[in-house]
């Protein structure tokens, strides 16, 4: 007997031959594996206004876009812009533009984390050249170590 082939014009075609059970064409080949965890994804997350909630210092934290505001309890205020790295850590380099005279003009290289409404963020200080590659232990003092929570607007106001 002739081999036969039959082709529907539909978006999802079958291709049959005698003795062989009809696939869909999609099942004739893999997707490939979606990439890792987009740094766009690492930016979104980290939107907003977070409230510092343990660390050596407390303060606000408010990030728009690639630029960031950090004003600590004792009055320091830190204006930057920074560049996200992807990984299972995200690895931060800010640009510190305004500040105390002594950290402008320099860069801190951080490590990030966000989980849902907790963001976990470490740097060795700026103009440091050594990155950090996991999260130090706690009370670690040659690390600013400090867990943010992400702060809601009272709907009501």
């Amino acid at each position: 007997m002739a081999r036969t082939s039959r082709l529907r014009t539909t978006p999802t075609a079958t291709v049959a031959h005698p003795g062989v059970i009809p696939k869909q064409l999609e099942d004739c080949w893999d997707e490939p594996e979606p990439a890792g965890r987009p740094a766009s994804t690492d930016l979104a997350a980290l939107q907003g206004a977070w409230v510092a909630v343990s660390g050596r210092r407390l303060g606000k934290l408010l990030v728009s876009g690639t630029h960031l505001a950090l004003h600590f309890a004792d009055g320091d205020i830190y204006l930057g812009s920074f560049t996200l790295e992807d990984g299972r850590l995200a690895l931060m380099t800010v640009a510190i533009e305004e500040g105390p005279p002594r950290h402008r003009g320099q860069s801190a290289l951080c490590l990030c984390e966000v989980s849902g409404d907790s963001l976990r963020w470490c740097t060795a200080g700026p103009g440091q050249t050594e990155r950090l590659t996991a999260f130090p232990e706690e009370g670690d003092a040659r690390f600013l170590c400090i867990v943010f929570c992400r702060e809601h607007r009272d709907p009501r106001s």
